[in-house]
């Protein structure tokens, strides 16, 4: 029985990405749209999201509508990823895996976020530069868990990796003078980040969305 497209209702920032990627890992078929911030706060898309924000997916084959992309990525693997190419049956691996999507969607992103915020809509150096602080403080934990070891979880690239790519493509434009030199302050991560970018899945989805970026005059350099 063949998948219907799930639709996936997205917006510029990176984590709608991080659930397209998934469903080109996992050849997913999936429909999105892209929507600006006043677009989501509209009453048509509230009605599908109350809170406002993507992304969403409305999953015909199962007759599910899911916010947040933590919860989607969870959703993706456990209803998708049948033969777990980029999860685990292994029980400790399984839920290392979760520990480190946890540790993306709660910490990553959300202080990458702020710097976007700092830089771009509300001029204040000094909280800026706190958040510059922190995401050093957290590039150093990827970089100290993977100075041994390839990948985060299990010895294979899984969701838990490839949910960091959206956001770390974008480091360079967000953190502009104050972003670290990957190849020299933490090498570990530049390495694994190279891995990632190997695989066809992600070239396309980065590509993807750099386009779209480019559109809104926000792409900078292409990475």
């Amino acid at each position: 029985m063949s998948l219907q497209p799930i639709f996936l209702h997205g917006h510029p920032g990176p984590n709608p990405w991080k659930i397209a990627l998934l469903c080109e890992e996992l050849n997913v078929p999936y429909q999105s749209k892209i929507y600006t911030t006043p677009e989501l706060k509209q009453a048509t898309f509230l009605a599908i999201n109350p809170n406002g924000m993507a992304p969403v997916i409305e999953d015909p084959n199962k007759g599910l509508v899911l916010a947040e992309s933590g919860a989607i990525m969870d959703y993706i693997t456990d209803q998708y990823d049948i033969e777990k190419r980029i999860s685990f049956t292994d029980m400790k691996d399984h839920y290392h895996m979760r520990q480190w999507l946890q540790f993306q969607t709660t910490t990553h992103g959300p202080v990458l976020q702020r710097i976007f915020h700092w830089t771009f809509h509300d001029s204040n150096p000094s909280a800026r530069a706190g958040y510059v602080k922190d995401f050093r403080r957290v590039l150093k934990v990827l970089d100290d868990e993977l100075a041994d070891k390839d990948w985060l979880v299990g010895n294979k690239c899984s969701a838990a990796d490839l949910s960091f790519v959206p956001f770390h493509s974008r480091i360079g434009f967000i953190m502009k003078e104050d972003a670290p030199h990957m190849e020299t302050e933490y090498q570990h991560v530049n390495s694994w980040y190279k891995r990632m970018m190997q695989r066809e899945a992600v070239k396309k989805v980065l590509e993807d969305h750099y386009v779209v970026l480019q559109g809104l005059g926000f792409a900078g350099p292409r990475k």
